[in-house]
């Protein structure tokens, strides 16, 4: 529809489920709310709209309301609230004086926006990290039904669910993955590859943020049917101006990109941010994220390990405050990816890492047994791992034997998928068979 041609529009309930596995903190997560989006107004170039959201469950004392805008619209002015804006990814938290939100109570925002096009209305709301739905959720149980405790004390709703989750599969199953390449065939190839050969979709879906710089939007997707998108980066040096795979093989001076004020810590914000913002979008639709950057860590052909574990370690612990703290992301699952060969020294610590991993290339559909076994003397014996990349996909009637507790694999994409003589489709549909693989219509309603 024309923006310019529209003058109102009726309210529009948003409708997905959402329970919480978790408490979350003093300002929880309603266990259920109901969204009316109405634009009021439109003129050349511009709109103006208001939001009212209905508590549903028990009382809320602070509250922040998350949507994407599918058309690029930007938010100019905003009362009732004070919002924040990454791409398309809107929150608006309560003003102090409206934090409170009675059962059955309501609370309204408006605003005038930017266009430059259509005027789509938002199709997804959250408040406090859950979906609205229009219903009331099951009221969430203790902590004590989990034994993970997010990284992240503000971690959203759905992030504590997905890392529930995956403590609930390690050492019992292991969940089927796949990178996607994007330019083969599109962004599907090697997703539908895997459905026409198996009948399945797997439950991780990896992207890559220097392969894909507007991933977020398939990511929420993905996570909105069932799935669990899992995120990377190569990302380029920082004092290089070439981002991507090329840009991550060159050499930084990582003193420099921590250094406040520097032209390379400038260009290392100006990445994140741009990766931040396409994070938000999944944030502001609800959905969680395994977040895995600086991948491979103890090799030295990217930059951030160039220099060393201390350098490394550094480099993570940034990250993860200005992710968290500056950019307000709580939607992540923060997964530690080191290559074939962990090293003690690249570990920053369990105060920074939900999820361990590691990754390799091997000859064979073995289980990787010696590689699962040195990382998890590094990460410990409680935290889960994830063979984050590989090419063969183990056997998982080896994994099962040997008891070898991959919590998730994660074929790389392109060849690794349609090389036979690599990856052959019997393999494909034995492992996807597999009732020790879990696949995506096999993942519970994490939203």
């Amino acid at each position: 529809m024309s923006g310019t041609r529209l003058t109102a529009l009726a309210a529009i309930p948003c409708l997905l489920a959402a329970t919480a596995v978790v408490t979350a903190g003093p300002a929880a997560a309603a266990a259920g709310c109901r969204v009316a989006y109405t634009v009021t107004n439109t003129w050349q170039g511009g709109f103006g709209a208001s939001v009212a959201v209905t508590n549903l469950g028990d009382p809320i004392t602070g509250w922040t309301l998350g949507w994407s805008f599918p058309s690029g619209q930007t938010v100019t002015q905003l009362w009732n609230g004070v919002v924040s804006q990454s791409g398309a990814a809107v929150s608006v938290r309560d003003a102090g004086y409206n934090a409170g939100i009675a059962s059955n109570a309501s609370v309204s925002i408006g605003f005038n926006g930017a266009l430059t096009g259509a005027n789509t209305a938002p199709s997804a709301f959250t408040l406090n990290g859950v979906a609205c739905t229009g219903a009331v959720g099951t009221p969430p149980p203790t902590s004590d039904s989990c034994p993970a405790a997010p990284v992240d004390p503000a971690a959203t709703a759905a992030a504590r669910r997905l890392l529930c989750y995956l403590y609930s599969q390690y050492g019992n199953h292991i969940l089927s993955g796949q990178q996607e390449s994007t330019w083969v065939d599109g962004p599907d190839y090697e997703l539908n590859y895997i459905r026409n050969a198996t009948g399945k979709y797997p439950a991780v879906r990896g992207l890559d943020m220097g392969d894909s710089p507007t991933f977020g939007a398939r990511a929420l997707a993905w996570w909105n049917a069932g799935g669990i998108p899992m995120v990377g980066y190569h990302m380029g040096a920082p004092n290089q101006s070439q981002d991507g795979y090329a840009g991550s093989q060159l050499t930084a001076n990582i003193n420099a990109a921590l250094t406040e004020g520097s032209p390379d810590n400038a260009t290392f914000k100006r990445r994140m941010d741009a990766v931040a913002a396409q994070l938000a979008q999944v944030q502001a639709g609800g959905g969680a994220v395994l977040w895995r950057p600086f991948h491979e860590a103890g090799g030295t052909w990217f930059w951030w390990s160039k220099e060393g574990g201390s350098q490394y370690v550094r480099l993570w612990r940034y990250m993860f405050d200005y992710l968290t703290r500056v950019k307000g992301l709580h939607n992540l699952v923060w997964l530690h990816p080191y290559n074939g060969e962990p090293q003690a020294a690249f570990w920053p610590g369990k105060a920074y890492v939900d999820i361990g991993g590691a990754d390799t290339y091997a000859g064979d559909h073995g289980p990787l047994t010696a590689l699962f076994n040195r990382t998890k003397a590094v990460v410990g014996s409680t935290v889960p791992i994830a063979l984050h990349e590989n090419g063969r996909i183990p056997d998982p009637a080896q994994l099962e034997s040997t008891a070898t507790r991959w919590v998730l694999f994660n074929t790389w994409h392109s060849t690794f998928v349609s090389d036979t003589a690599v990856n052959p489709v019997s393999t494909f549909q034995a492992v996807y068979a597999s009732p020790y693989v879990v696949t995506r219509d096999e993942v519970p309603n994490l939203r």
